[in-house]
């Protein structure tokens, strides 16, 4: 599990994304959700933790690149847990155009055979 935290950590501070005119493109909310789909999907800690199933996430990243997630829509408990423990205040380096934004959109995690 310490290993999974440090490869989550690295992976979100890793997150740097192209600079911009300063609005907020799609571009950039895709970098965000394809971060976030990687760190919620990894297979070893799918697996491990059994879950499958659609997750709704709404987040907002602060002035601090810290991650708040706002909701997460799912019939899945244990999808629910993990995904707020993965991602929760974790730090994001983000543009400027992206802070305070609301960042939504749809993760399927399935477990890998």
């Amino acid at each position: 599990m310490k290993t999974v935290l440090t490869i989550i950590a690295l992976v979100l501070s890793s997150a740097v994304f192209a600079h911009n005119d300063g609005n907020t493109n799609d571009k950039e909310k895709s970098s965000v959700q394809q971060t976030v789909e990687q760190i919620v999907t990894n297979p070893e800690v799918v697996n491990e933790l059994g879950v499958e199933g659609k997750a709704e996430i709404t987040l907002t990243i602060d002035e601090a690149g810290q991650v708040h997630l706002d909701g997460i829509q799912t019939d899945n408990y244990v999808l629910e847990y993990h995904i707020r423990k993965s991602i929760e205040g974790a730090v994001m380096i983000v543009e400027d155009s992206l802070v305070g934004k609301t960042i939504h959109f749809i993760v399927d995690v399935v477990q890998s055979k």
